[in-house]
């Protein structure tokens, strides 16, 4: 079987979660297929002026350098109709995983990831531009593919529920944590990023509304002051959209003298470091498709609080603790919970591992797999 991977995410200069899961879908189908599957990446390089993605050897390139990505994908998004594979050789599936399925004429069959419907729930947290081009691109993708790939069971649902599609349709693959987060760093990351103490909290995600930190700047600085001078909480990754809330909770948390630390979009090879030598990740998001930062926390050993939502319950299982969303009280005293118990990592070390033995790559790629065969039949 000949698979290409639509890989224009990881030509970003700062790779967003879609571009991480486009890396690792494309190496793990490389890694995990059947040796007679041929695995190749396409992207737009206009004219070659940016890095190549790095990807598995046994991926083949497949580099357009004669129109710009942005140019492509306007078109795309309102539906004019240029195939991206017209100079491209033919192969039985194209993977489309940033929920627009491009034009094609040169596949079988072709399969798109809808990693949420957060355009659709939640509107008011999307940046303008990219809710103008989900709004176009989704439905009729989703109306469109062979597949479509999602990444838990309460999206599925939503997908069925929205779009009324077969759920005969929809693959259901939950992202594992990249093994780079198993791996015990050597980074000191207080001094490497001159944290004001040794310990902290972290979080990590794109400053935007869905992920709701003004509850988590607020749980913070609730915490007993013993607390809140030997932690700091670590608010790491870009600055997203529609941040002006999250910046005033930041702003007025540092006027009052709080170790709340806005280090920005942290290189890949430093993220492990944060994780494993966190004494806590916090997630406080109202609406996500996954809770890929859950599972990388889970991955190096650090205890989780995150709202209490079905999808983050898909993520954590009984493995973290579970607070209300937009409830900056019961946050707190589940983040003081773990922090006033010493033994709290050793004791939630079994239930971790346990839950991520239930994800898997190669388990993710048999499924794909199995899915295109009957597909192409």
């Amino acid at each position: 079987m000949k698979i290409r991977i639509e890989t224009a995410a990881l030509t970003a200069p700062n790779i967003s979660g879609v571009g991480h899961y486009t890396r690792m879908l494309t190496n793990s189908l490389a890694t995990y297929s059947p040796s007679n599957t041929e695995i190749s990446a396409f992207y737009f390089n206009f004219l070659s002026k940016h890095k190549d993605p790095e990807l598995n050897k046994a991926v083949k390139h497949e580099k357009h350098i004669f129109m710009p990505q942005r140019l492509f994908t306007k078109l795309q998004s309102y539906n004019i109709p240029l195939p991206y594979d017209l100079f491209s050789p033919r192969v039985d599936v194209s993977i489309f995983p940033n929920f627009d399925l491009w034009t094609t004429i040169k596949s079988s069959i072709s399969a798109v990831v809808i990693h949420d419907l957060g355009y659709l729930y939640f509107p008011e947290t999307i940046e303008q531009r990219n809710l103008a081009h989900l709004r176009r691109c989704v439905p009729r993708s989703a109306k469109k593919a062979d597949i479509i790939i999602t990444v838990s069971e309460s999206i599925k649902s939503e997908i069925i529920a929205e779009y009324k599609v077969p759920a005969s349709k929809i693959v259901v693959t939950p992202i594992p944590a990249d093994p780079i987060y198993r791996q015990p760093s050597t980074i000191d990351v207080a001094a490497k990023y001159n944290l004001p103490t040794k310990r902290y909290i972290f979080s990590i995600g794109n400053l935007e509304p869905r992920k709701d930190l003004p509850t988590m700047i607020s749980a913070f600085r609730s915490l007993p002051k013993e607390i809140r001078e030997k932690y700091s909480l670590i608010l790491a990754g870009g600055k997203g959209w529609k941040t002006e809330s999250t910046e005033l909770a930041i702003k007025e948390a540092q006027a009052a003298g709080e170790n709340v630390i806005r280090p920005g979009y942290i290189p890949q090879e430093d993220v492990p470091a944060f994780y494993q030598q966190a004494d806590l990740f916090c997630m406080s998001s109202i609406y996500e498709g996954f809770g890929m930062p859950i599972v990388e926390a889970l991955t190096s050993g650090t205890p989780v609080v995150a709202s209490d939502i079905p999808v983050l319950r898909e993520a954590g299982g009984d493995a973290i603790l579970y607070a209300q969303p937009k409830n900056p009280e019961d946050f707190a005293e589940k983040i003081l919970s773990i922090l006033s118990n010493p033994n709290s990592r050793k004791e939630m070390s079994d239930r971790m591992q346990a839950q991520m033995q239930r994800i898997s790559w190669e388990k993710n790629v048999d499924t794909l797999m199995k899915s295109f065969e009957e597909a192409l039949k």
